[in-house]
C-alpha cells in the first residue's frame, strides 16, 4: 500500500526511514537481542528473569536517549524533501520498537507471549493502518499506529514479568555496569548491521530515485525472507540451550538441518521470485531486477546458515571476540563494496556488498564453530 502511495520517487525514502530506524533499534537494544536470550534460557527461576528484564529496561532507556533522536536526524539527512517527515516519523518508530520484549520470550521459550506482546500488536497496526492510509493517502499514519499499539504492549509484558518481585528488592546491577557488560555484544550487534541496514540508505544516496526504489524492493524481499530465518532460529534457540538437554547433539545437528535447508529454498525463491513478487505486491513501478535478487538470495543462504553458528554454539560459549572480529571484517568488506556500487551507480554492486559480507562472516565462523560443536557435544550435559 505504502509503495503505491509514495510511487518510484518515494519508496526508497521510505525505505532508507525503515532501515535506518532498524538500526537504531539495535541501538536502544545495546546486545540484548544477542546476550539476552542466552541469559535468560540460562536462567534457574522467574525471580532471575525478572532481575534480567529490570536490567535491560534500565538500560534500554539510556541507550533510547541516544539511539532514537539520532534515527531522526539521519533520516532527515538522507531523504529528500517530498518524503521527509514520512520517513522520519518511520525511523523514529522502528528505533521505540527497540523495547519490544521478543528477545525475553525466545529465551523463555515460549512463543504464546512472543505472538501477544510483539507479533499482534504489530499485525494490529498494518490491519488498522490500511483503511486509514486508503482513506487518507497519508502515510504518516502508520507510525503513529504502530507507536500507539507496540508501546502498551511492551509495558504490559514488563509489568506480568515483574509482577510479584518488588523492584526495590530485586539485586539489579547497576546501569553502568549493564552498559560495559554489554559492549561485546553490542558490537557485534552494530558491527553486524551496519551492512546489514545500510544497503537501503546507501543506495538511497547514490543511485537514480528510479533504481534506487527497484533495489528497495530486492532488499524488501529479504528482509520479509529473514523473518522466516529469526523465527526459526529464535524457536531452536531455547531448546538447544536448555540445560537439561540430555541430547544435545542431535539439537545441534536438528537446528544445523532447519536453518541451512530454509537458507537453500528461502535463496533459490528469492533469486527466482523475486522480480515478479515485487511487481506483483509493490507495484511494477519499483519491481526488482533478477541480478541483485540473485545477490540477495545468495545473501540468505549464507545469514540462514550463520544464524545457529553464532546464535548457538559461539555466542553461548562466550566467543565474543571472535564473533566480533569476523562480524567488523564482513561489514568492512560489505559496506565498501556498496559504497563503491553506489559510487559507480550500480544496484547490482550495492546488493554484491551485502552477499559478500554474509559470505565472508561464514567462512571465518565456521571452523572455530565446528570445534565448539565438538567440544560441547563431547561433554555431558548439565542435570
Amino acid at each position: 500500500m505504502i509503495s503505491r502511495l509514495v510511487g518510484d520517487d518515494g519508496w526508497a525514502n521510505v525505505n532508507s526511514g525503515q532501515a535506518i530506524g532498524l538500526l537504531a533499534m539495535v541501538g536502544v537494544l545495546f546486545g540484548w537481542s544477542v546476550i539476552g536470550p542466552v541469559r535468560v534460557a540460562r536462567a534457574v527461576d522467574p525471580h532471575e528473569r525478572a532481575v534480567i528484564l529490570a536490567e535491560s529496561l534500565r538500560s534500554r532507556a539510556w541507550t533510547a536517549l541516544l539511539a532514537v533522536p539520532a534515527a531522526g536526524v539521519v533520516t532527515f539527512f538522507v531523504s529528500s524533501s517530498d518524503y521527509r517527515v514520512e520517513s522520519v516519523m518511520l525511523a523514529v518508530a522502528m528505533a521505540i520498537g527497540g523495547f519490544t520484549p521478543a528477545w525475553f520470550c525466545i529465551g523463555e521459550g515460549n512463543p504464546r507471549a512472543l505472538m501477544l506482546f510483539d507479533g499482534v500488536p504489530k499485525l494490529a497496526a498494518s490491519a488498522l493502518s490500511l483503511p486509514v492510509l486508503l482513506l487518507t493517502g497519508q502515510i504518516f499514519w502508520y507510525p503513529i499506529i504502530l507507536v500507539l499499539l507496540t508501546v502498551p504492549a511492551f509495558a504490559t509484558h514488563a509489568v506480568m514479568v515483574r509482577r510479584g518481585h518488588d523492584p526495590a528488592g530485586v539485586p539489579a546491577r547497576p546501569t553502568r555496569r549493564v552498559l560495559a557488560s554489554l559492549v561485546p555484544t553490542a558490537a557485534i550487534d552494530a558491527a553486524g548491521n551496519a551492512y546489514g541496514s545500510t544497503a537501503i540508505p546507501i543506495a538511497t544516496v547514490g543511485l537514480p530515485a528510479t533504481e534506487a526504489s527497484a533495489f528497495a524492493s530486492a532488499d524488501r524481499v529479504y528482509r520479509i525472507g529473514l523473518l522466516a530465518v529469526i523465527a526459526v532460529g529464535n524457536a531452536f534457540q531455547a531448546w538447544v540451550l536448555d540445560p537439561a538437554a540430555s541430547d544435545r547433539r542431535r539439537r545441534h545437528v536438528v537446528a544445523f538441518g532447519a536453518l541451512g535447508g530454509l537458507g537453500a529454498v528461502g535463496g533459490v525463491a528469492i533469486a527466482a521470485l523475486g522480480p515478479w513478487a515485487t511487481a506483483v505486491v509493490f507495484g511494477p513501478a519499483v519491481a526488482a531486477e533478477p541480478l541483485p535478487c540473485l545477490l540477495f538470495g545468495l545473501a540468505f543462504f549464507f545469514i540462514s546458515c550463520g544464524t545457529p553458528l553464532i546464535r548457538n554454539l559461539l555466542i553461548p560459549a562466550g566467543r565474543f571476540r571472535l564473533v566480533f572480529t569476523a562480524t567488523v571484517i564482513s561489514a568492512v568488506v560489505g559496506v565498501t563494496t556498496m559504497l563503491l556500487g553506489s559510487i559507480a551507480g550500480s544496484g547490482t554492486g550495492v546488493a554484491l556488498g551485502v552477499a559478500l559480507a554474509e559470505a565472508v562472516s561464514v567462512s571465518i565462523l565456521l571452523v572455530p564453530a565446528w570445534r565448539q560443536f565438538r567440544a560441547d557435544t563431547a561433554q555431558p550435559a548439565v542435570l
